[in-house]
């Protein structure tokens, strides 16, 4: 090549030979550099290669940082400038490469010098503008911030109409923070103010721009997936107009694969598949938040809010607001009002809405009108009804047919009429909603079953007591329009104040008259098709003798809580009754003969009568499956009606009720009939081969050890559903009152009383127990004595009045994991207890207690020790009280972290006269503390610098003596404490 170019050199030398003579030495440095231009080319190009691979790794790094910054940032006009002109540079390298690759073909002498000059100034002259170009992108901006998406605002209804909700949004903006946190379900009944707090936090983190696409779908009742992809792609502006749902789904999830997103999906009524959509967990920056009726309709998700109606308080607050507080206290106003915000069950939408309504409105009239309004079961009520009524039948509708009888029924009773479980589930039976399932048991189950998803779908609430249930108010109303309607057969009746007609004893199907002011009834009711009567907590004394004479249909019969002294003989019409109330029916004395002809009772409840001995006809009863009854102590001496030589419960009653699953017999021990024929009435419940539920008391161990060993129920089932059995009698303890099994797992409890050793009877019963009591023991030094494996499954302990127990437990004969799963412990008057847990506790004892009082123990110093502080990581409610010798609460020297207690919320210290410390040498955290009870404590001195953390803390209750008696810290915490502290 280079003899070549020197060639075509000369031949442009020797045409040029005039003017280079003329021009001297500076024509031959320009032919040089000419001729280097043409000499060099290929090494030049290896250059210009070189220098572009430099570029299109810049490139690359560039394109790398835009793609991984994309969420927030989006490249600069000059970055994209500058991509431009790498582009087009790479396009003239080509072009170049391509002249090159031509123009080496000829290098043979074809090819003029003037094209092969031209041609290597260009490879030059573009060389250096690819290191010019690569040099610039350092010195512009490539990225810069995202101009955010515009969020439309939903303008929400102000929060602080409704205090009660303002804990919820907070809540739910802090898991939005959460990156772990992908799914949330915010739940609960119409018009409880979900959507308002929804629209709250789309404003609010439409505001906080810490997401790139914000949307919201009002979800149709058919959850129609087509809907919600159109509101998507309209907000991401893609086009998919002739796209089928599935094509959709893959263009939304590919849009959304990198974007950080919230989509708040309002109204959910039914099962949506997100993925249908193209919403997928992959995404990790997506998030989507329900609302809806109820939880489980959402899937799988990560946080829930359970939004239930305002309390009392924010109820009245928010009604006044609205109606205007001027009208407050009107007289004639007042009262009628009040039970107008009872009639809206708490809830902030209907609240609104009722009240907008009488806004200023000082007519009492038109408020007398509108209370009548709201608790018409017509079929025209209130316009402003209108939106709960749907909502309930929406979720009616869609329950099976027996979860919408079990559903409609409670329109049977008072609105805001709270039912034990057990009650209700009896009632279901007794009206046959469960006709396929034989066994009451089966029944009991399928009813908690069924409770469970009603609260889960906010139909029903919990009650105040535990185990009770109730109805929103509204949706009451709304259950017994429907139920009343012409295509059901309900008809029920309810009546609150109004006498009822006979008419309306022809009509209805089931009469509702509890708590009725009743001074008479009709003679003979026409009322064939009545299927269920409810009499109870009424002021009724007297049933007339023929009252019961038509009603050969009814199936149940609640008399409880009247003042009925007998019932009539027609009661033997009763041929279909199923169930049978007559609890708390304290005058009533003795039941008629005729008993004994309701051959189809399958439940039977004579608790707390005043009768005092069972009478033979119940034999009779042989498909009875629940007998509950009690006996008063010694009643015969006060009952005229009684003959003190006849038994409490003759031979033969019990053990011809062959079909009985559940026996609830509650005697007062000192009853001195029970204790005479008791072994034979033990004899009878053992040959019981169905029995699954037994209340009984046993009067010493023998007994017990006779029925385990005869039971036929207990060896052929030894899983009883629940047990109450009572051993024993101690008379210096409290008398036994009925144990609270809230937060039990099961009703399974065990009282061993006044006894001594550990026999086998009562440690196999031991072994199913959920709660137990020991009281009175003689000879017992711990619990570990009856074996620390037999209390696995405790969840509640009492331990009271045994005079030998040093501890609870020992942990050096104890071997393994023990209370487990001990929730609830109570310790009274154990006067040498020196330890909770004694020796070393494994990992595991302990850790899920709740509640721990301790009283009267005058042989305890100290109550924790450093061990077992480390597993009482649940503690809730902690008590101590009258424990002359306690002077510590944690031990000495202990090394316990600061975030002890973790969940501990209520603590007592009453009547410690020795106790100086709570803590020694640390300041514990005490991160959800709320209130404190110290009485008669007086050398609990170092009291402020223990509870100095405390920000939760919100009331000390105290003696004012005491308090100013203690040393602070600084001003600052004693003024802060001040305003939380009750003096006592």
């Amino acid at each position: 090549m280079e003899a070549v170019a020197a060639q075509a050199a000369a031949q442009a030398a020797g045409s040029l030979v005039g003017p280079a003579v003329e021009g001297g030495t500076g024509i031959l440095h320009c032919l040089k550099r000419k001729f280097l231009y043409v000499k060099n080319m290929s090494k030049n190009l290896r250059n210009l290669e070189r220098e572009e691979k430099y570029l299109c790794d810049e490139e690359a790094d560039v394109k790398t940082r835009l793609e991984r910054n994309k969420l927030k940032m989006e490249k600069s006009r000059r970055c994209e400038t500058w991509l431009n002109e790498v582009e087009r540079m790479k396009d003239e390298i080509e072009t170049l490469k391509s002249s090159y690759s031509s123009t080496h073909k000829f290098l043979c002498g074809i090819c003029p010098f003037p094209s092969l000059l031209q041609l290597g100034k260009q490879i030059v002259k573009l060389t250096a503008e690819v290191v010019s170009l690569r040099k610039q992108i350092g010195q512009i901006a490539i990225m810069v911030e995202k101009a955010p998406v515009p969020v439309i605002k939903k303008h929400a209804k102000k929060m602080e109409e409704v205090p009660s909700l303002n804990k919820h949004l907070k809540m739910l903006q802090e898991c939005l923070r959460n990156v772990g946190t992908k799914r949330i379900c915010i739940w609960g009944p119409p018009g409880v103010g979900k959507t308002t707090i929804m629209e709250n936090l789309h404003d609010a983190i439409g505001e906080s721009r810490q997401f790139d696409f914000i949307f919201w779908v009002t979800v149709n009742s058919e959850g129609n997936i087509r809907d919600i992809q159109e509101v998507l792609l309209k907000r991401l502006d893609l086009r998919a107009e002739d796209h089928n749902i599935d094509q959709r789904a893959d263009m939304i999830s590919e849009e959304l694969k990198d974007k950080s997103y919230v989509l708040f999906l309002d109204e959910v009524s039914t099962e949506i598949n997100l993925r249908d959509i193209g919403i997928h967990d992959e995404h990790k920056n997506g998030k989507v938040v329900f609302a809806c009726i109820f939880r489980n309709i959402c899937g799988q998700i990560d946080e829930e809010v359970n939004v239930q109606r305002l309390s009392g308080k924010d109820a009245q607050k928010l009604f006044w607001e609205t109606v205007g507080v001027q009208l407050k206290d009107c007289r004639d106003i007042k009262p009628v009002a009040r039970l107008i915000i009872n009639e809206c069950g708490g809830m902030p939408h209907m609240i609104k809405l009722i009240g907008s309504s009488l806004a200023n409105v000082s007519n009492p009239a038109i408020w007398r009108d509108m209370l009548s309004q709201l608790r018409s079961p017509s079929m025209a009520p209130k316009q402003e009804l209108e939106e709960v009524y749907k909502s309930f039948k929406l979720v009616c509708d869609k329950l099976p047919s027996d979860k919408q009888l079990c559903l409609l029924y409670w329109a049977i009773f008072p609105v805001g009429y709270e039912l034990h479980e057990d009650y209700i589930i009896e009632c279901w039976r007794a009206e046959q909603f469960f006709a396929c399932l034989r066994k009451l048991g089966e029944a009991r189950d399928r009813g908690q079953s069924i409770l469970d998803e009603f609260v889960k779908k906010s139909l029903l609430e919990k009650g105040r007591k535990a185990s009770h249930y109730k109805m929103f108010e509204h949706f009451q109303r709304a259950a017994l329009r429907i139920a009343n309607h012409d295509e059901n057969s309900f008809k029920i009746l309810v009546k609150e104040e109004e006498k009822i007609s006979e008419e309306e004893w022809e009509v209805a199907n089931r009469i509702s008259l509890i708590r009725m002011c009743l001074s008479t009834l009709p003679k003979r009711p026409k009322c064939c098709r009545i299927l269920t009567l409810l009499l109870q907590e009424s002021s009724l004394a007297e049933l007339p003798a023929s009252f019961f004479g038509y009603m050969c249909s009814l199936q149940l019969l609640d008399l409880h809580d009247t003042k009925i002294k007998l019932l009539p003989s027609s009661i033997s019409s009763l041929t279909n009754l199923k169930a049978l109330f007559l609890n708390n029916c304290c005058q009533l004395m003795r039941l008629p003969a005729e008993v004994g002809d309701l051959h189809n009772l399958e439940i039977l409840d004579l608790s707390h009568t005043g009768i005092c001995c069972l009478p033979s006809e119940i034999g009779q009863l042989v498909n009875l499956k629940c007998l509950r009854v009690s006996f008063l102590a010694n009643i015969g001496e006060e009952n005229s009606f009684a003959d003190r030589s006849v038994e409490i419960i003759s031979s033969n009653i019990i053990s011809r009720l062959h079909s009985l699953e559940e026996l609830s017999i509650v005697v007062d021990p000192n009853n001195r009939r029970w204790n005479q024929n008791v072994e034979n009435i033990v004899v009878e419940v053992a040959s019981l081969e169905d029995l699954t539920t037994l209340c009984f008391y046993f009067p010493n161990v023998g007994l017990l050890q006779n029925f385990i060993n005869a039971s036929k129920s207990w060896n052929g089932n030894s899983n009883f559903r629940s047990f109450s059995i009572l051993v024993g009698y101690n008379q210096r303890s409290s008398p036994h009152m009925e144990f609270d099994f809230s937060g039990c797992s099961a009703e399974k409890y065990l009282r061993f009383a006044d006894g001594e050793g550990f026999p086998d009877a009562v440690v196999k019963i031991l072994e199913q127990a959920c709660a137990f009591e020991l009281i009175g023991h003689r000879t017992a030094a711990n619990l570990s004595d009856f074996g620390a494996n037999k209390f696995g499954d405790v969840e509640a302990c009492i331990v009271e009045d045994c005079n030998e127990m040093i501890s609870i437990i020992d942990g050096n004969l104890t071997e393994g994991v023990t209370f487990q799963h001990l929730k609830k412990l109570h310790i009274s008057h154990l006067p040498k207890l020196m330890h909770i847990w004694k020796g070393s506790i494994q990992s595991g004892s302990l850790i899920m207690l709740e509640t721990l009082i301790l009283k009267r123990c005058h042989g305890m110093k100290t109550l924790f020790s450093e061990e077992i502080i480390f597993q009482l990581n649940q503690i809730q409610y902690l008590q101590v009280e009258d424990c002359k010798e306690m002077e510590e609460i944690i031990e000495a020297g202990s090394a316990v972290d600061s975030r002890a207690f973790p969940k501990l919320k209520s603590f007592q210290l009453i009547n410690l006269p020795k106790l100086s410390s709570i803590c020694h040498n640390m300041s514990l955290a005490w991160p959800l503390l709320e209130t404190i009870t110290i009485k008669a404590c007086d050398e609990l001195r170092n009291f402020p610098s223990t509870i100095e953390n405390a920000s939760k803390l919100r009331g000390i209750q105290c003696n004012q003596a005491w308090w100013s008696s203690l040393v602070w810290p600084n001003d600052h915490v004693r003024d802060h404490f001040q305003n939380f502290c009750q003096f006592i």
